[in-house]
């Protein structure tokens, strides 16, 4: 029995190392260290090292998932994420073999595409003129769960196929462009995009409303209400330029990655990437600035601070702490540098960033359930004043925004597919692009103190 690649059938033996090194190809593509070679049997196909390899140039290597060092020899020239994609593409070809197997003669059938592995995926026999569709494996880099790829049977039971520029040679093309759901992506940033500007022509105006009158700026909470108004500014513009020079640009350039700016790794593009995540920080810090003075002025019965000199420090440079940590590890680490413009997960890593902003939202929960607290103790020492559970509600609805509860709303990525997890990527871009926005027009244009 034989296992078919667009290539030819293949023996098992055969099969596995030569998809084994197309998996390889495919998922390293123009980073590859090592480089698919044809050898005699029983083999068939090895990787020939080369000079990036850490192996002396030349050198054969059988991608033998049974054999640890050729493993680890492969690995060393991946990430951890990569090499584990390669792994987990390598044993789905397995299985696609033994699937072929298992289904009978592997003789083409009159009026079929033959049943393939496409050095991705497994496709059945699929008739002529139809198209077999393919959920995107979790090794296809930026694929998302939902979608599809798919390949198409011409109408005389072939695989269709495209021309390779550099060669001339035909080979059977599969779109996994697909993958990258470039639909859904492109509405995500335009989403963004539009919550972003809303918040930006909400809070500049806000702020210079707020430092153009000296009866509101020379009061300290004011003063941190422009802190924290000129961090979601400055968050929403980094959003978009993100968005649109970043995000927009890989999903456009989706056929030709290798001309994308995130793909191309520049250190302009990870300097955007440390200065967005820094912001996004601040506008957490400065949240827990105006939580923590809320609740000291009202626990101390309403004790306003001498100087506001610590929350600017506090609330600017407090970010910079676990930012420059977490740039320095990425940049020395030569996996982590070298991944895409520093979007790639960087493991454990991360928790430089994530630690800080969950334990700002948890003691900004604190102090917002205290306040609430003080606030009901008040209502029941005159249970009788409708006005007193006005005051409590409308607390309850300016505290939410201002201390970023809302956040736990969207803090948790549910393990869902398909429609469901588009629509959770929308609600958690509006619910995070808006806040800024929303809060602006809470305590500024809402606001009878400022009218």
């Amino acid at each position: 029995m034989f296992c078919r690649e667009s290539s030819g059938n293949h023996t098992l033996g055969v099969f596995k190392l030569l998809s084994c090194t197309l998996c390889y190809n495919y998922i390293m593509k123009m980073d590859a260290k090592f480089f698919k070679v044809p050898i005699s049997e029983p083999e068939g196909f090895a990787f020939l090292a080369g000079p990036e390899s850490g192996l002396e140039p030349g050198t054969l290597v059988i991608p033998d998932m049974r054999n640890a060092s050729s493993i680890n020899s492969i690995c060393s020239t991946m990430d951890e994420e990569k090499c584990e994609w390669w792994k987990t593409c390598c044993d789905a070809a397995v299985k696609c073999c033994e699937r072929q197997m298992n289904m009978g003669s592997t003789s083409p059938k009159s009026g079929y595409c033959p049943r393939t592995w496409d050095g991705f995926g497994c496709f059945d026999d699929t008739r002529a003129g139809g198209r077999a569709y393919l959920d995107c494996p979790a090794y296809v880099e930026h694929s998302v769960p939902y979608a599809q790829a798919y390949k198409d049977c011409t109408e005389n039971g072939t695989w269709f196929t495209l021309t390779d520029a550099r060669t001339g040679h035909n080979f059977e093309w599969t779109n996994y462009s697909t993958c990258l759901d470039i639909e859904n992506q492109q509405q995500l940033v335009y989403v963004g995009f539009i919550c972003s500007l809303i918040s930006i022509i909400l809070l500049v105006p806000s702020c210079i409303v707020f430092l153009a009158f000296r009866q509101l700026r020379v009061q300290q909470r004011i003063r941190l209400h422009v802190c924290l108004f000129a961090s979601f500014t400055v968050s929403a513009f980094l959003t978009i330029l993100w968005d649109f020079l970043v995000v927009y640009d890989r999903v456009k350039k989706a056929n030709n990655r290798e001309d994308s700016l995130m793909v191309q790794n520049t250190g302009g593009c990870k300097l955007l990437y440390v200065l967005h995540r820094y912001i996004q920080m601040c506008n957490y810090f400065w949240m827990f600035c105006e939580g923590f003075y809320l609740h000291r002025l009202i626990v101390h019965a309403f004790e306003v601070p001498k100087t506001l000199i610590g929350y600017y420090i506090f609330g600017w440079g407090g970010s910079w702490i676990p930012i420059i940590i977490y740039s320095v590890i990425r940049a020395v680490d030569t996996d982590l540098d070298q991944s895409n413009c520093w979007v790639k997960h960087a493991g454990g890593f991360e928790y430089f960033i994530y630690i800080p902003i969950l334990v700002t939202l948890a003691i900004n929960i604190f102090f917002f359930i205290n306040i609430l607290r003080i606030l009901l103790t008040q209502l029941q020492s005159h249970p009788n004043e409708p006005s007193n559970y006005r005051r409590a509600f409308r607390a309850t609805f300016v505290l939410v925004p201002l201390f970023g509860i809302q956040s736990i709303l969207v803090i948790y990525r549910p393990n869902a597919s398909g429609s469901a997890m588009f629509v959770y990527e929308v609600a958690k871009t509006i619910v995070i692009n808006t806040q800024g926005g929303i809060i602006s027009l809470i305590f500024c244009v809402f606001n009878g103190e400022v009218r």
